[in-house]
Order: C-alpha cells, then sequence, then structure tokens
C-alpha cells in the first residue's frame, strides 16, 4: 500500500499548489508536472523496489506527469461548455485526465508490496510522536487525507462538467462547495477509517437536509417551489461523487 499513498501524497500536494479555479497557468502546470514526476521517482529509488516494483513505479510517474496538464486542460475546455447540456466535444480530454488518475491508482494497488515502502518514511515515523504506528498505515492516512483536498475537488468537477452541470456555474447558487466538500470528505474519512460508518451516515444526512431549502427555493423570480433543476442536479452528481471519493479513502485505509 506504500506506493498507492505516496503516489496519492505527491498528487495531493501538486493539486494544492495549483491556482484558483484547479486550473493554473501554463508555467506552474509544467512546473507541478515535473514536481510531480520527480516526487515518484524518488519514492521509487528510496523503496528499492523488485522488478515488477519498477514496473509499478514508472506507471505511477507516467500517471503522474499526465494528471495535471490533463485535467487542467479538461477543466478549462469544461468552462465553455453551454450549461445544461452534456459535454460532446473535447471528451477525449476528460478521458485522459480520468485515465491519468486510474492508471496510477490501478498500477500502484496491483504492483502492492513489490514497491517497496520508501525508507524515510520509517525514519520520519519512528522519530516522532507515532512511533508505535505503523508507518504504512501512517503513509496511506496521510495521502487519502490531503487527497481528500484539492484533488478530489478536481475528480468531482470534471464529473459534473461532463455530465453537463458544470460547477463554475452552479456554484454561485450553492456557495461553499469548495469548503464543505472537503471538510465532509475529511469528516467521513475520519469516522469511516475509525469503525463509524454511522457517524459518517450522518455527516451524509445532515448535509441534504441542510441544503434542502435553498434546492427548493425560487430559481430567478420564479414563484412557488423551485422544483428540479440544474442546481439541484448539480447538488445531487457533486455530493455522490464527493462522498464515492471519501468512501474510496475509507476502503483504502481499512486495506492498510
Amino acid at each position: 500500500m506504500a506506493g498507492v499513498a505516496w503516489w496519492l501524497l505527491v498528487v495531493g500536494l501538486c493539486d494544492l499548489c495549483r491556482a484558483d479555479g484547479d486550473l493554473t497557468s501554463r508555467a506552474r502546470r509544467w512546473w507541478l508536472t515535473l514536481a510531480g514526476l520527480a516526487a515518484v521517482l524518488v519514492g521509487a529509488v528510496l523503496a528499492d523496489p523488485t522488478a515488477r516494483g519498477w514496473w509499478g513505479w514508472g506507471l505511477a510517474a507516467l500517471a503522474a506527469a499526465v494528471w495535471v496538464p490533463a485535467s487542467s486542460s479538461a477543466l478549462a475546455w469544461g468552462q465553455v461548455q453551454p450549461a445544461g447540456r452534456p459535454l460532446r466535444d473535447g471528451r477525449g480530454r476528460f478521458a485522459v485526465a480520468y485515465g491519468a488518475f486510474g492508471l496510477g491508482v490501478v498500477a500502484t494497488l496491483l504492483c502492492g508490496p513489490a514497491m517497496g515502502t520508501p525508507g524515510v518514511v520509517e525514519r520520519v515515523a519512528g522519530a516522532s510522536v507515532v512511533a508505535r504506528v505503523d508507518p504504512g498505515l501512517l503513509l496511506v492516512v496521510l495521502a487519502v487525507a490531503v487527497a481528500q483536498l484539492a484533488t478530489a475537488n478536481i475528480l468531482v468537477r470534471l464529473l459534473l462538467d461532463l455530465v453537463g452541470v458544470p460547477a463554475h456555474d452552479n456554484e454561485k447558487q450553492l456557495r461553499g462547495g469548495r469548503v464543505l466538500g472537503p471538510m465532509e470528505r475529511l469528516l467521513v474519512v475520519g469516522l469511516g477509517g475509525a469503525g463509524s460508518l454511522t457517524g459518517a451516515s450522518l455527516v451524509v444526512a445532515a448535509k441534504a437536509l441542510l441544503r434542502f431549502p435553498e434546492l427548493r427555493a425560487p430559481r430567478d423570480g420564479a414563484s412557488g417551489l423551485g422544483g428540479p433543476s440544474d442546481v439541484t442536479e448539480y447538488f445531487l452528481v457533486g455530493s455522490l461523487a464527493s462522498w464515492s471519493v471519501a468512501l474510496a479513502g475509507v476502503g483504502l485505509i481499512a486495506l492498510a
């Protein structure tokens, strides 16, 4: 699990360094691409993997190098689509972005123990207050937590653009999504990782109840209840995608 954790940590930190809107400038995009590629290769050298493990690290490095430019390109393309219609052109950009992320996760999971564990993790963990915690588990928890911040937001925004309810339009109506999303995901991961799935379910239910008045409010001066709209679909698709990312993180912690 150290391989997938290291990869998620590198990608998560790179995404946190993006500019506003998850797009980032062309110059910063390439600097982050090079930084992510270098960080994955450093992890490979420190981990001393087997022959099969080197394949895993190589695919992880390729995925990290493609993820930032591909996701930025897809998000930029999604901002020019008409609201309310699924994306028809440029779907290849989204396929490349999701493909890069999926490649990184699948390759590192399949290679697993063959990728080894970067020795720096054991040294840092052993010299800290969490010395009794398994270093591999500690790395997984840290990586999952970091991934719930900017990376998860990007994954959700890509999906919203793809189905025709772009986040950059609808988040003007349901404000705070960029902040509430990471907060609720961290709560779900924390509660789920601690074994309290009931508590995680309460977080999900609470958000739905708190957002319900906004979803039913009249739109654009209309009378009566708002009813189903792009904003409703934005909330449902975005929330389910966000919770899925959080539950995937809980699953990784459980595997570790």
